[in-house]
């Protein structure tokens, strides 16, 4: 799509109006590819990453010290050293990736957008392409980490924005606490579907797909999934710029929700050394500032000049939505996630510090947190120095390997001066 062309100094902009018109279909072009079930050229592919240092312009040195580490991985050392890697500086927040194989002579070309916090990589690869280039690249590199949605995200997305409307949507439903497994995948279809899956199967929603009208036609055909990808298939001719706002929407609004779901704003902080005060769930629940709170802490030691700060605390609490006469007790679900997550992730490393209350040590991240089960829900607290990239780890742990129906709400207070 770029290929020889000099694109130093082209607007950020204006690459993404390539990429609109590249995937912009005709009246009978559309019709064509109803009649047939199969598209006519590839889609535009959206990955999303939080970006926890990396700079693109510096990838070949991130990979070269990456290669000198004597405990990489098999996989990532393989596939690093079976590509090649050229990056090229459009402007201050874009630049052109290319990933090459040698042996099968190919290039991939990946626009890359870095505002710091978070990169994004747009393509029209092949999906099968892609996920051998560039999400191989984004998993093995450290600085990366795909984002990943909660189904009420997902239906966030489609219902937030008026002129969007759901199309279809691929649900789950696969509880801890039964053999059980649904998948339900449906095309053409709509909220009301949506709804009568979750109220028949409990199952909820993995990926959807919308289509963004203009008055009233369908203008843009799109898709998100949790893992922080999302595609536009298609745009009407002639509806260039619903494309344009489509993708920068899909782009921020899923940035946004990832921020809302596991940014840790507050944590508790150590008072004194070998001493930490923990803030209950309740004092947060029960302080009638929605942004502060005293955290149960009397005037006098909030007052005394400790040398260093009680900032406050976040807490994420995975609730589950489901209801069922056949639930099990908190404890059983304290049980159960001991069983199926703590001890079977080698990852985690635990301990029990009260009722249905875990102590855990993330030994990948290096951090640490507190999960309490309470009323089916699950309680994550902050410690020190837990991290949105470990909050978000669990989660999709959580998600994917353990019960599939929590949605996120996420509470997070300073404690007040």
């Amino acid at each position: 799509m770029f290929k020889n062309r000099n694109l130093e100094g082209t607007p950020t902009e204006e690459l993404l109006e390539e990429f609109v018109e590249f995937v912009t279909k005709t009246d009978k072009q559309i019709e064509e590819e109803g009649r047939e079930s199969k598209k006519k050229s590839t889609e535009l592919k959206i990955y999303i990453a939080a970006n926890n240092g990396f700079v693109p312009d510096d990838l070949s040195k991130s990979l070269q010290n990456l290669l000198e580490e004597e405990d990489i991985n098999k996989n990532p050392r393989e596939f690093f050293e079976n590509h090649s890697f050229s990056v090229e500086p459009v402007n201050e927040e874009a630049s052109l990736l290319v990933i090459s194989n040698p042996k099968y002579n190919t290039d991939e070309e990946f626009l890359l957008i870095n505002d710091g916090e978070y990169l994004k990589a747009l393509t029209i690869v092949k999906k099968s392409i892609a996920e051998d280039t560039i999400e191989k690249l984004i998993r093995y590199l450290p600085q990366l980490d795909r984002i990943f949605l909660s189904s009420e995200n997902l239906r966030e997305i489609v219902d937030e924005y008026e002129k969007r409307d759901l199309s279809g949507f691929t649900a789950k439903y696969e509880p801890f606490f039964k053999d059980e497994y649904i998948s339900v995948q449906v095309h053409g279809g709509s909220e009301e579907h949506l709804d009568k899956v979750q109220d028949n199967f409990d199952a909820r929603a993995k990926r959807v797909v919308f289509g963004q009208r203009n008055s009233p036609a369908e203008a843009v055909k799109g898709t998100v999934s949790q893992e922080g990808y999302a595609s536009v298939p298609r745009v009407r001719s002639g509806s260039d710029d619903v494309g344009l706002d489509v993708i920068e929407d899909l782009i921020e609004t899923c940035e946004t929700k990832d921020q809302e779901n596991f940014e840790v704003e507050h944590r508790p902080e150590r008072l004194t050394p070998g001493d930490h005060i923990f803030l209950s769930q309740l004092t947060l629940e029960d302080s009638d500032d929605k942004s502060e709170t005293d955290g149960g802490i009397s005037e006098k030691l909030r007052d005394a000049d400790q040398g260093s700060v009680l900032d406050g605390l976040t807490i994420c609490i995975f609730e589950e939505e489901v209801e069922d006469d056949a639930y099990p007790t908190d404890a059983s679900v304290a049980e159960s996630l001991k069983e199926d997550i703590l001890d079977y992730k080698q990852r985690y490393r635990y301990s029990s510090i009260g009722q249905n209350h875990y102590l855990v040590y993330d030994s990948e991240r290096g951090l640490s947190f507190e999960v309490v089960v309470s009323d089916k829900d699950l309680k994550v607290y902050s410690r020190s120095n837990t991290t949105k990239e470990g909050l978000r780890d669990f989660y999709q742990i959580i998600d994917d390997e353990f019960n599939s129906s929590y949605k996120i709400n996420r509470v997070s207070k300073k404690v007040r001066a």
